[in-house]
Formats: structure tokens, C-alpha cells, sequence
């Protein structure tokens, strides 16, 4: 028997590979009657982005520089969220709801933790996330991101591997 899901989280970095991982996601909330939220997190800049810019850039303000440009990324990754999961569930039978997805949302972060607290807003009682395996390290070494959710979440957390089929 399945838990009772109300409410999935599926996290994506819209990657190669993320399709099979949605799918999974809207099975799982077809047949619980759960909803879904997409979250997709933009990491910040960081320092040595920052130095990069005030390097070649040494009259310019580098956090209103980043300030403007993350505005602009995070608006076209809302565009790039929405195109993929219209794309997805236009491809999917019609039995399954339009409404399906309740939300989609870009946060900027730390990925780990925007997932975490993510889920703890919107109060998800399921993680649902891709996975890559580092072939070189064997194929029991999942991705830093994956990891740190799965040791700081409070709830459930599904990894479907991010691989071609």
C-alpha cells in the first residue's frame, strides 16, 4: 500500500535526463491524488564569480550587477519551468489533471537547503529528485545535493537516477 502523499515537491535542475524524473513525480500524485510543486534553485554567484566581475569590472557595482542579472535568471528559469511541465503534460494522457502541478517556483541558494525549506513551506510530505551516479567513483556515490537532502530532510525523499533510457 502507498503512504497517503498530499503534496510532492519535485526538485529539478531542468538537466539532461529529467524527464523520467517528472514522470515519476506526477505517477506518484496521480495515484495518491497528491499535488505538486516544481522547484528548480539557481545557485548565488559566490566570490570568485565576484572578484571575476569587480576584476574587469572595477568602476561597476558588482551586487547590483548580480542583484539585476539574478532577477533576469530567475525570470527565465520560470519560463524554462513552465515550458517543461506544459511540454510534459501535454505529452501524458488526458485522464490526468491540468492542475496536477500547483506551483512552480525559482528560488536562489543553496540548492540542499532551498529543496528543505521548499518542502517545509509548502509542507511536502515527499521529496521527488533526480540522481546522478559518478560513474568514476562507482556507482554507489550519489551527487553533494542529493546527499545533503537526504541527510537533512524530515520527510521521504525519492531519488530517480538523472540516466538516458
Amino acid at each position: 500500500m502507498l503512504p497517503d502523499y498530499r503534496h510532492i515537491l519535485y526538485a529539478t535542475d531542468l538537466g539532461r535526463h529529467t524527464r523520467p524524473v517528472f514522470r515519476h513525480a506526477v505517477a506518484l500524485a496521480r495515484q495518491s491524488g497528491a499535488r505538486i510543486t516544481m522547484l528548480h534553485v539557481v545557485e548565488p554567484l559566490g566570490n570568485t564569480g565576484r572578484a571575476v566581475i569587480g576584476a574587469y569590472l572595477p568602476d561597476m557595482d558588482v551586487q547590483r550587477i548580480e542583484h539585476e542579472a539574478l532577477k533576469e535568471i530567475l525570470a527565465t528559469m520560470h519560463q524554462r519551468l513552465s515550458k517543461f511541465c506544459e511540454d510534459e503534460l501535454n505529452a501524458v494522457p488526458a485522464e490526468i489533471e491540468a492542475d496536477i502541478v500547483e506551483a512552480l517556483e525559482v528560488a536562489s541558494g543553496l540548492p540542499s537547503e532551498e529543496i528543505i525549506k521548499t518542502a517545509d513551506d509548502r509542507h511536502a510530505d515527499l521529496i521527488v529528485m533526480g540522481v546522478c551516479t559518478h560513474a568514476l567513483m562507482g556507482r554507489a556515490s550519489i551527487g553533494s545535493t542529493a546527499r545533503k537532502v537526504m541527510q537533512h530532510s524530515h520527510i521521504p525523499v525519492l531519488l530517480v537516477p538523472n540516466i538516458a533510457h
